[in-house]
């Protein structure tokens, strides 16, 4: 009868751990996968706040409806603006729809202020 080595791991030892490796890695991936894309969401959602924001100031100033495209480095951002009266007499609203993204999708953040006009 042959002597056996029993110092090493067997085929079927090193298929079983490689698969639990293989598991585990793939959960890894799916989570920072999930989390860059919330990110994203929420980068895109704070400079859409702030480029509304800005929209919001120069249309109290001058108020009217307009479609457009904002400057560089923000040219991937449109906006749609609408003026409408206001719950109250003498209140207006302003109305600041920004979206980014091309044909495969579009997010967008809508964005309401009440001025005296």
């Amino acid at each position: 009868m042959p002597m056996r080595n029993k110092n090493g791991f067997t085929l079927l030892e090193v298929l079983v751990a490689l698969a639990i490796a293989g598991g585990l890695l793939i959960s890894v991936i799916e989570l920072v996968n999930h989390n860059l894309s919330v990110v994203n969401r929420y980068q895109t959602e704070a400079v859409a706040g702030m480029l509304a924001r800005q929209k919001i100031q120069e249309l109290k100033q001058s108020p009217k409806e307009e479609n457009g495209s904002f400057p560089e480095p923000y040219a991937d951002y449109e906006y749609s603006t609408k003026i409408e009266d206001g719950p109250l007499p003498g209140l207006k609203s302003i109305v600041v729809v920004v979206t980014k993204g091309g044909t495969a999708g579009r997010d967008s953040a809508s964005f309401r202020v009440f001025y005296r006009g």
